[in-house]
């Protein structure tokens, strides 16, 4: 969860790709079906709710907007709404700037939401997360968690974890990917 969302799935040990390779694709699961449109032209996908530049245009969006809102926010910018990035509204939403918080709280949510349906759909032992927003602290594993809780079946059970690899996890599976196609060609 970074620049964008993506996923994949490792079954029975090994990176499953689906019939045309699209298989993963969460960033793209419709959470709000009267979201904004997001770049695949479907609204309320998980990307467009969830990923770095959409959360910092989001926030951009909300001050122009509003004048009186995100007093933190706006001084930490430099009053310059260009300024906004993830690593700000993080540190933002830390030190309780209600704009910030909301976004994050929001992000959480649609990411708990895609979660908590993919659980209901493939029952998953553990979903494992990175990427820049991943860091935006507390409030958006709390959420994530939470909602995810509230959206799986009771009887569903999963983890949710951080990425131990960080941000060199896609990298890590770019590799075992190549590796399973040099494997079976």
């Amino acid at each position: 969860i970074s620049t964008g969302v993506g996923g994949g799935w490792i079954l029975n040990g090994k990176p499953w790709r689906g019939v045309e390779g699209m298989a993963g694709e969460i960033g793209h699961t419709v959470v709000d079906p009267a979201g904004p449109v997001c770049l695949c032209g479907k609204r309320g996908c998980v990307e467009r709710l969830a990923s770095g530049p959409y959360l910092a245009r989001q926030v951009r969006e909300w001050l122009e907007g509003d004048r009186e809102k995100g007093k933190l926010l706006r001084e930490l910018a430099g009053n310059n709404l260009e300024a906004i990035a993830p690593p700000l509204i993080s540190e933002a939403a830390a030190r309780g700037d209600e704009v910030a918080k909301e976004a994050i709280a929001r992000a959480g949510w649609a990411v708990g939401v895609a979660i908590g349906n993919t659980a209901n759909l493939i029952n998953p032992q553990l979903f494992v997360l990175g990427g820049g927003v991943t860091k935006a602290g507390e409030l958006f594993w709390e959420t994530l968690r939470r909602v995810a809780r509230e959206t799986a079946l009771p009887e569903v059970k999963f983890a949710i974890a951080p990425a131990k690899l960080g941000d060199e996890a896609p990298l890590w599976g770019a590799v075992a990917l190549a590796e399973q196609l040099t494997i079976n060609n």
